[in-house]
């Protein structure tokens, strides 16, 4: 297991120095990489909203942290054009000395509708984006592309990467899958439980034994939100706050085993989409404002807890070394953790601080130095 790699991701917040401090202490961690989201917003209902622009944390991150590598988890090809994201990736992969992660989705209706931002055929847009960056990458000068959604025409982007810059796409549905096996560095997926994960694993593992892609230098990531604690009461209040956005994710209900067809009338009823159109693409904070998600408690309530918890990183300590290692035996090999412990001192002994050092220095190790 001397390839498993974990990541963390900095969710930021407040101000920078916050955010600062944050780097600074997992800089003295044994994180093999550290990740920012890309957003302009939170999603509605959230208590995150403050949000700098990831680039530039990134070079800021760059005097900090020496010896890491960094990622976006994750930006999408809406916002801005492949030419600038490609130059923008370049800069961090020199700041970084040639270790930057493109991590990318579909796009998140908070970060689109409520700017005016298209975000139709994203798919399509995110294969072209992909592929012309990396011409821009491996290429530099006259540089021509012809696409549905992008053109370049003896186009110039230069210097070069330092490296390779390897794009992990956060894929989920069966058409984000197939790109992945066919364009993409890296599998990223958000918060799937294992059994899913396998399943989803197998069908990139397919398409790149189709196009003949050598898998040992392909990446399988893990994203999942962390929450460690020795107290009972405190670690079931978190599965109810997960449960709570379970409900945002009806795929995620299916997928889990716990969907029934009477569930549809309720969807269309309290939300105004059906359960196959609710998705992060298609909803913002102002839909989520004016969801009367009460109304699908009883769903939640038919989703054991136990369920809940064996599928995602919520814990104890030992629960949660347990569900790495059979992620791990599942072919995983670079975990992304977003803690959600608290970062205040009344969250104490488990705060934001202890939880990040908990996993540092008594989870990662074991990875690492042994067959745990």
């Amino acid at each position: 297991m001397t390839g498993t790699k974990f990541g963390s991701q900095l969710y930021y917040l407040h101000s920078y120095d916050f955010f600062r401090k944050k780097v600074i202490a997992a800089s003295k961690e044994n994180w093999d990489s550290l990740w920012l989201p890309d957003h302009l917003t939170g999603i509605g209902g959230g208590l995150i909203d403050d949000f700098l622009s990831v680039w530039a944390l990134f070079g800021a991150m760059a005097e900090l942290v020496k010896g890491k590598s960094f990622g976006t988890a994750v930006t999408d090809p809406h916002r801005i054009h492949p030419a600038v994201l490609a130059q923008l990736c370049t800069s961090i992969d020199h700041l970084t000395e040639g270790n930057f992660i493109l991590g990318i989705g579909a796009g998140e209706a908070m970060n689109l509708k409520a700017y005016s931002i298209p975000w139709r055929h994203a798919l399509s847009k995110m294969r072209e984006s992909i592929n012309l960056m990396k011409k821009f990458w491996n290429e530099g000068r006259d540089v021509s592309f012809v696409g549905q959604h992008y053109n370049a025409v003896k186009a110039v982007l230069l210097p070069k990467p330092v490296s390779k810059i390897p794009v992990w796409i956060a894929a989920n549905s069966p058409k984000t899958l197939r790109l992945t096996g066919e364009v993409a560095d890296g599998w990223m997926p958000v918060g799937i439980d294992l059994n899913t994960y396998q399943s989803k694993k197998q069908q990139i593992v397919k398409v790149l034994e189709e196009k003949g892609r050598d898998l040992e230098k392909f990446s399988f990531g893990v994203f999942q939100f962390t929450y460690i604690n020795d107290d009972e009461k405190k670690i079931k209040q978190k599965i109810l706050g997960s449960k709570f956005e379970l409900l945002l994710n009806p795929d995620r209900i299916k997928e889990l085993g716990y969907w029934k067809d009477e569930y549809e009338e309720l969807y269309v009823e309290t939300t105004g989409y059906k359960s196959e159109d609710l998705n992060i693409l298609k909803i913002d904070r102002d839909d989520v404002a004016r969801f009367d998600i009460s109304k699908l408690m009883p769903i939640a309530q038919e989703i054991p807890d136990d369920l809940i918890r064996e599928s995602m990183m919520i814990g104890t300590k030992e629960e949660i070394i347990k569900r790495i290692r059979k992620y791990v035996e599942a072919g995983a090999n670079h975990f992304i953790f977003s803690s959600t412990n608290g970062a205040s001192s009344k969250n104490a002994p488990f705060t934001y601080w202890d939880a990040s050092r908990i996993i540092s220095e008594e989870i990662i190790p074991l990875f690492k130095n042994s067959n745990v």
